[in-house]
């Protein structure tokens, strides 16, 4: 879940200078807060809802569990190939450092 929030701040971030945002319930977004910063226009408080409104939870812990995956394939893959070294970049491209 830690994850989503990160993703929704930053998207909100774009339109909107926020403090924040919290998620009460990730199925129920009249429990989500958007903290905003005094200098948030009208304006801008509304882009940040109209962003609340068109964030997709599932869509997004979707792309995590894929890239998640993906990351684990690339390193089993990595790991199987016979006569391979593994290198400084090998490492860096799977972000094991």
């Amino acid at each position: 879940m830690i994850e989503v929030i990160v993703v929704l701040d930053q998207q909100i971030k774009v339109v909107c200078p926020i403090d924040g945002v919290s998620l009460g319930r990730k199925d129920d977004k009249s429990t989500w807060r958007i903290d905003f910063k005094p200098e948030a226009t009208a304006q801008q408080r509304t882009d940040a809802q109209a962003v609340v409104e068109a964030f997709d939870v599932a869509a997004e812990e979707k792309k995590m569990t894929d890239a998640a995956q993906a990351k684990k394939d690339r390193k089993a893959l990595l790991l199987t190939q016979p006569n391979k070294s593994i290198t400084v970049q090998d490492l860096l491209d799977l972000g094991l450092i």
